[in-house]
């Protein structure tokens, strides 16, 4: 089984700041990148992925209608639910 290549592009300053961590840590840069894509790649595995709730419908609200007696008049009521 072979290896593959994997490549990017990065400013001069990015450069300049990943050689440099490169130099501290003691590492390649080659070392370095796979170091970190292996680690990501094992967060990643390690999450456990949960299905996204399905989108909720929200429902009209049931209106029933009363009627209330008061001493001096009759009124109607309306309750939601």
């Amino acid at each position: 089984m072979g290896s593959k290549v994997v490549s990017t592009k990065l400013t001069e300053e990015e450069y300049g700041k990943l050689v440099g961590l490169c130099s501290a840590s003691g590492f390649t840069v080659s070392k370095l990148l796979k170091r970190a894509i292996l680690e990501r790649m094992n967060e990643e595995a390690s999450i456990v992925r949960t299905p996204s709730p399905e989108p909720t419908t929200q429902k009209e609200p049931t209106v029933v209608q009363t009627k209330v007696k008061n001493t001096n008049q009759s009124a109607d009521r309306f309750q939601y639910y």
